[in-house]
């Protein structure tokens, strides 16, 4: 008898070992919706439970008319990611983290992830880039023309300041400087907002088209300020996470009235890196030369040709 409980109390811990050993099990509801927060029904659901990236690690299916699908599979990581595709709407992601496993469960149970799918209306051609450029001098001020992507005479080969720029320094060293950048415009009706996504730290959730599909008609202001400083000057950060901005460039009045004007976007914030030379400015820039307010790019129709993949300009 005793041999028999002994041999029992084996299996017992052998068979507790294995379920440690063994991935959390872990389940998810995606529940797809569109602009209208209506459910999307026959949407394809891509979820990801292992962090390998392969095909034959995911778990694949359709939304029921409910607008979800759900699945349950064990977890090779504590991220589990998610994405709904239909013909006709731009892409969503979304992430899910577990970071509790009770016996062979991750936790959260079955969350609901919702995806929103956004209709692809009318994409055009536009002018991007997503570089950085070097100032070409200091204490003065710098057109830049979004067209060319290059700054206008004597500094460059463009030929229309979109945008004026002009950087004020002082600079001790590289621990301690105070500098600013300051943005104005050619034209009157000319001027730039801020557009509050959380783009750049929720870059693998949501929607592959942010922003609105249309730049508002008014809003816009004529100056820009960005400054930042370290050290004995105080600290001021060079990045905002949840700042994007729309422009409007060389318009035209007519009795007063804007006429025409073009119009574009900058997904991200406009990074300011105010050492090294004279330093420089990032930005991620969509400019639509068709005289509409229309911001939905084809990222198949950039009209700058052979551009690095680096640049990483795909994002509508």
């Amino acid at each position: 008898m005793k041999k028999y409980f002994i041999a029992l109390l084996l299996i017992i811990f052998s068979g507790w070992g294995l379920v440690h050993c063994l991935p959390p099990l872990a389940k998810v509801t995606v529940r797809v919706i569109d602009e209208q927060n209506k459910p999307v029904e026959n949407a394809e659901v891509n979820i990801m439970f292992s962090g390998r990236g392969l095909v034959k690690d995911n778990t694949i299916g359709a939304t029921n008319n409910e607008g979800t699908f759900s699945a349950t599979r064990f977890l090779t990581t504590h991220q589990l990611y998610a994405s709904a595709v239909k013909n006709g709407f731009y892409p969503s992601i979304a992430t899910q983290s577990f970071f509790i496993k009770k016996f062979v469960f991750a936790f959260p149970w079955n969350k609901v992830l919702t995806l929103q799918l956004r209709p692809v209306v009318n994409p055009v051609a536009m002018y991007v880039r997503n570089n950085t450029f070097l100032f070409p001098a200091l204490n003065k001020n710098l057109g830049f023309d979004l067209m060319k992507a290059d700054w206008v005479p004597p500094f460059g080969n463009g030929s229309h300041a979109d945008f004026i720029l002009r950087v004020d320094r002082v600079y001790k060293d590289i621990d301690n400087f105070d500098a600013t950048l300051t943005m104005t415009f050619s034209n009157p009706s000319d001027g730039i907002q801020v557009i509050k996504d959380d783009w750049e730290t929720n870059y693998n959730t949501g929607s592959r088209y942010r922003l609105p599909r249309n730049a508002p008609v008014d809003g816009y202001q004529p100056t820009f300020v960005k400054r930042v400083s370290a050290g004995v000057y105080g600290t001021r950060k060079a990045k905002d996470n949840v700042s994007n901005y729309i422009f409007r460039v060389r318009s035209e009045n007519e009795n007063g009235e804007l006429k025409q004007a073009m119009y574009g976007k900058i997904l991200g914030d406009i990074r300011f890196g105010p050492i090294g030379g004279n330093g420089g400015f990032e930005m991620h820039y969509y400019l639509n030369p068709d005289y509409t307010n229309n911001l939905e790019f084809d990222p198949k129709k950039n009209l700058f040709t052979k551009l690095p993949q680096t640049e990483g300009v795909a994002l509508p």
